[in-house]
C-alpha cells in the first residue's frame, strides 16, 4: 500500500498568500517536463561538442578542464538565490529570464569558441551555469508542487524528462558533427529552439499573486532558511539526496575511466555509459508505477536497496575482470537510481510554507557534490584503484536505506 498523501494545499507565495491561478494537473505537468528537458538540452549541447570545442579554443586537456569547470561555478554561485527569486517574482517570470539569459550564453558561446577565446567562454560559461541552476531549482520546487495535487505521481516522470533531453542533445551533437555543421551555428539554433520551448512551458506555470512585499520579510526569510538547517528530517533527507546524485555522478565521470582500465576500448566504455543513462531515463518514466504501489518511503529503500547492488556487482565484477556482468551491475545501478532523488526532492516540499526554502536546501546540495565528488573518488582511486572508490556510494546507499523512512509524507501544520 502506498503512503499516505497529504491534503492538497493551496499554492502560495512568500507572504502566505495564494496563487490567483492553477493551471490544469495535465498542463502543469507537461510545463515541469518540458523545464526539465530544455535544461538537460541546453547543457548536453555544450558538452557534445567538447573534443571540438577543446580543439577551437588550442587548449591542452588540463586547461580544458579549469575552463569546464566555469560552469559549475556559474551555477554555485546562483543556485543559493533561486528560492529567493521565485518567492519574490513567482516561477513563470523567473523561469522565462532564466532560460532566455541561458540560451543567449549558449549562443554566445558558440561564437566565442570559433573565435578562438578561452577568457570569454569561461566568461559566458558562468553566464550559462548560472541561470540552468536557477531554472534547476524552479523545474524541481514546480514539480514537488504539482506531486502534491496530482491523483498519481509524477514527480519521478517529470526528472525522467532530464534524461530524455541529455540523451537528445547527445545524439544531435554527433549528427551536426557528422554533417560538419559548425559549433557557432549549432548552439544558435538550439538556442533559438530553446527559448521557443521554455517560453511556452513558462506561461503554463501557475500565475502568482502580486503583492509588495513587507520590510521585514528579507529577515524572515533568512530566519526561516537558518531553521531549515537545524531540521534533523530535512538533513537527513537532504544526506538522502547527496546519496543518489554521488551515484549519479560516480557513474558518468568514472564508469567510463574504470572499465576502459579493465580492458574495455573507448568506444565500448562509451555504450556501457549511454545503456546506464538509457536504464536511468526509462526508470524516472516509470517511476510513478513504483511509488503508486509501494509508497515513498518504499521507493527509497527499494532504490538505496538496488543501487547499491548494483554498485557492489559493478566494482566485484571489474576487480574480477568479470565481462557481461558489469552489464547487469550497470543496470541495476541505473534502475535503482532512478527514483532516489525525485523522492528526496518532493519529500522536501510536504510543508508549503517551508518548500522553498527546504527544496533549495537540497539542490544546492546537488551543486556541492557536483564539486565534491569528482576529487572524493579521484583521491581514493588513486590510493586504492577507481573500483575500490565505489564503495563510498556504496556505504551511502546503506545508510540511505537504513534512514528512508523520513521520506514518509508529512501533512502541512
Amino acid at each position: 500500500m502506498s503512503d499516505p498523501t497529504p491534503s492538497a494545499v493551496p499554492p502560495f507565495t512568500s507572504a502566505g498568500t495564494q496563487l490567483v491561478r492553477e493551471p490544469p494537473v495535465p498542463v502543469w505537468v507537461g510545463a515541469a517536463f518540458v523545464m526539465f528537458f530544455i535544461r538537460a538540452f541546453l547543457f548536453a549541447t555544450w558538452v557534445s561538442r567538447g573534443p571540438e570545442v577543446r580543439q577551437a579554443l588550442d587548449v591542452n586537456t588540463a586547461v580544458f578542464g579549469f575552463i569546464t569547470m566555469a560552469y559549475g561555478i556559474g551555477g554555485l554561485a546562483a543556485i543559493a538565490f533561486a528560492g529567493r527569486l521565485v518567492q519574490r517574482f513567482g516561477s513563470r517570470e523567473v523561469a522565462l529570464v532564466s532560460y532566455a539569459v541561458g540560451a543567449a550564453a549558449l549562443a554566445l558561446l558558440g561564437v566565442a569558441v570559433a573565435g578562438g577565446h578561452p577568457w570569454l567562454t569561461s566568461l559566458l560559461l558562468v553566464v550559462l551555469g548560472a541561470p540552468i541552476a536557477i531554472v534547476d531549482f524552479v523545474g524541481n520546487y514546480e514539480g514537488a508542487r504539482v506531486e502534491k495535487v496530482a491523483r498519481r505521481s509524477v514527480f519521478s516522470a517529470i526528472n525522467g524528462a532530464f534524461g530524455l533531453g541529455m540523451l537528445s542533445a547527445v545524439a544531435l551533437g554527433g549528427a551536426v558533427s557528422s554533417a560538419a555543421v559548425g559549433v557557432t551555428t549549432h548552439f544558435a539554433l538550439v538556442a533559438a529552439f530553446s527559448v521557443a520551448a521554455s517560453s511556452a512551458a513558462s506561461l503554463c506555470l501557475p500565475r502568482q499573486a502580486r503583492l509588495a512585499v513587507p520590510v521585514a520579510e528579507p529577515v524572515q526569510r533568512r530566519e526561516q532558511a537558518r531553521s531549515v538547517l537545524r531540521e534533523r528530517r530535512s538533513l537527513l533527507i537532504c544526506l538522502i539526496g547527496f546519496t543518489f546524485i554521488m551515484a549519479e555522478l560516480s557513474a558518468g565521470t568514472w564508469v567510463p575511466i574504470a572499465l576502459t582500465r579493465t580492458g574495455f576500448t573507448e568506444a565500448d566504455a562509451a555504450y556501457a555509459l549511454s545503456l546506464f543513462w538509457v536504464v536511468v531515463t526509462v526508470g524516472r518514466l516509470l517511476g510513478g508505477l513504483l511509488v503508486d504501489a509501494v509508497g515513498r518511503h518504499g521507493t527509497v529503500l527499494v532504490s538505496a536497496s538496488v543501487t547499491a547492488a548494483g554498485v557492489l556487482i559493478f566494482m566485484v565484477a571489474g576487480l574480477s575482470d568479470g565481462g557481461a556482468v558489469l552489464y547487469v551491475g550497470l543496470v541495476l545501478w541505473g534502475a535503482g537510481m532512478a527514483s532516489g532523488f525525485p523522492m528526496a526532492v518532493a519529500s522536501m516540499g510536504d510543508d508549503p510554507a517551508q518548500a522553498s526554502v527546504r527544496i533549495n536546501m537540497i539542490i544546492t546540495v546537488v551543486y556541492i557534490s557536483g564539486v565534491t565528488v569528482g576529487p572524493a573518488l579521484g583521491a581514493v582511486g588513486e590510493a586504492f584503484g577507481i573500483y575500490i572508490a565505489f564503495t563510498i556510494p556504496v556505504v551511502l546507499l546503506v545508510i540511505s536505506a537504513a534512514i528512508s523512512r523520513v521520506v514518509h509524507p508529512t501533512a502541512a501544520p
